[in-house]
């Protein structure tokens, strides 16, 4: 893991949805949504990850290379850049404004599309 820990760049336009999934489908599993309204950092979904996957799959090696090229692949940044303090949410131009009480409103937002999804299924 790098340690300049370039931010994912999700937007806001649904891409972090699609970032969401993309983990899902590598590994096969759910994400526990019940903590997401705090997610904020690369960190929180990799924990959320790990919590979702057997204890010997949890210990491979590939584990964090799998799980940073699936969040990546949306947004296009290189997979090495990223570590476990990378924020989510790109941190320029309009998307400042989601930091502080408006990410907790879109990350719960987030949810409840994912969880539509899901549903819908």
């Amino acid at each position: 893991m790098n340690a300049d820990h370039e931010n994912v760049g999700l937007g806001g336009d649904g891409d972090e949805i699609s970032a969401i999934e993309e983990v899902e489908n590598e590994f096969g599993v759910r994400l526990d949504y019940s903590d997401a309204a705090q997610w904020s950092t690369v960190g929180d979904v990799y924990a959320a990850l790990l919590a979702q996957l057997s204890p010997e799959e949890a210990k491979r090696a590939d584990v964090w290379d799998r799980f940073s090229r699936a969040i990546c692949r949306e947004t296009g940044i290189s997979p090495s850049r990223i570590g476990l303090e990378s924020g989510l949410i790109a941190e320029d131009g309009l998307w400042v404004s989601v930091a502080s009480g408006r990410r907790v409103l879109f990350i719960l937002a987030i949810v409840a599309v994912i969880i539509a999804i899901n549903i819908l299924r």
